[in-house]
């Protein structure tokens, strides 16, 4: 039997295809119905018929002041913005679980617009082919001076890019061979960046055009040639389904999840299909794996922004650096470990101090909106379910429900100034277990 379509099914799908479940957003799914709204998710198209064009950095104001874009910490703050504001969400979303897999840093590039052209990269491929992304993140010069092919030359060749592209971006651990690591460094020699010309380059001299055996195949392989070798590996699809699972499905799929959606991205290399194919699925629904996995905290922070209509500021980067994520700052190639690596004792600290701030930021007039108010016979449960409603936390467990119920009951309910109790409320649901998971 199919998997209903609820406001449960729907508010799931959105909390792992989105920043935020917002109450427009589950409504306007449940309006446009399951094949609809993942139709539009996949193809970039607004859910709520609400339209955005990111402005250029340079005309984004934060704290009072233009970012500027040489800066780090202002590029940071832009992608937030950018993630709080699209209407575009799962393109977004895929660009951040991309930037995680494909990792650099500007530690080591030292170059802010080549950080971005990656960046852009990564988002203009995010729902597209596979093989594309690959073919063009082995000459994007951010990742060319990162992993060092920019210095590889024919007798000199270097083997970081060659070994990360098989270990962590395409074939994962035990399915290549040392060997094979040094037969594609040969393959990628040749290729260069010249920062005077902003250009990439190949030079046939510098290349290695002997034969090389990689994977089972011999052949005087270059970059593409070595591209088109790691797509005929049968564990290609299913370490990058794997991935894709455990950031949109589940922390631990199941070896049979595996390799069924693997068998369709095999089919195309597309992710977007492949990811129209998982969240049409039973199996994506099944109830056990909703409010599973733990945000990371550039949703978690994108989130509360957009939940709170707040204006973006220089603090929401800052804030992600407290709870272990610096975007453009991965701590390794392996990028971040997730899970519930970011739910330690001093990440969870840096949780609950956004959330204060951020609450500390709304006025009065926040709280006398139609969303936040009740009937003066609402009980403190239909307090809190609707306080969780305005911030995407709609399932809250049954102890959170009753220790905010009696908060909610001793501080503001029966009081005729309700603005301190409401903002406290509204505080507690944030920094709720159930609000860092999605």
């Amino acid at each position: 039997m199919s998997a209903e379509w609820t406001e449960k099914e729907a508010a799931h799908l959105l909390s792992r295809a989105t920043f935020f479940p917002g109450r427009a957003e589950v409504n306007a799914a449940l309006q446009l119905g399951k094949d609809e709204t993942v139709r539009r998710l996949v193809a970039g198209e607004s859910l709520t018929g609400r339209t955005f064009s990111p402005e250029p950095i340079e005309r984004i104001a934060a704290d009072g002041k233009a970012l500027d874009k040489e800066q780090i910490v202002d590029q940071q703050t832009y992608w937030l913005y950018r993630m709080i504001n699209t209407q575009a969400p799962l393109i977004e979303k895929t660009t951040l679980f991309w930037h995680g897999h494909f990792t650099t840093s500007y530690q080591k590039v030292r170059e802010m617009p080549l950080i971005v052209r990656q960046n852009e990269l990564l988002r203009s491929h995010a729902l597209g082919s596979f093989r594309d992304l690959v073919r063009e993140i082995g000459k994007d010069p951010a990742m060319m001076v990162y992993l060092d092919t920019n210095y590889s030359r024919k007798g000199k060749p270097n083997e970081n890019y060659a070994r990360e592209a098989m270990e962590l971006f395409t074939l994962g651990i035990g399915n290549y061979t040392e060997e094979d690591v040094k037969e594609a460094a040969r393959a990628l020699t040749g290729w260069g960046y010249d920062k005077k010309t902003d250009q990439v380059n190949f030079n046939a001299k510098q290349h290695d055009g002997g034969s090389k055996t990689v994977l089972g195949h011999t052949g005087p392989l270059d970059a593409d040639g070595f591209v088109e070798v790691l797509f005929q590996q049968e564990a290609l699809p299913r370490w990058v389904t794997r991935k894709l699972l455990t950031w949109f499905a589940a922390a631990e799929p199941s070896d049979e999840w595996v390799n069924e959606l693997a068998a369709v991205f095999a089919k195309s290399f597309h992710i977007g299909d492949t990811l129209r194919s998982l969240f049409l699925s039973d199996a994506f629904y099944a109830p056990e794996l909703r409010g599973s996995l733990v945000k990371s905290p550039a949703e978690y922070v994108a989130g509360i922004a957009k939940a709170l209509e707040l204006p973006v500021a220089r603090g929401y980067a800052q804030a992600l650096r407290k709870m272990g994520q610096e975007l453009y700052l991965p701590p390794n190639v392996a990028g971040w470990r997730g899970g519930m690596a970011w739910l330690t004792t001093a990440n969870l600290l840096a949780r609950c101090q956004f959330a204060e701030s951020a609450v500390k930021r709304l006025n009065q007039s926040h709280f006398s909106a139609k969303d936040y108010m009740q009937e003066a016979s609402a009980s403190p449960q239909q307090w809190v379910k609707q306080f969780g409603l305005n911030v995407g936390v709609r399932e809250l467990g049954e102890q959170t429900s009753a220790v905010l119920a009696n908060y909610a009951d001793e501080t503001f309910i029966h009081a005729a100034q309700k603005t301190n109790g409401m903002r406290g409320l509204l505080q507690l649901v944030l920094i709720s277990p159930e609000a860092q998971m999605k």
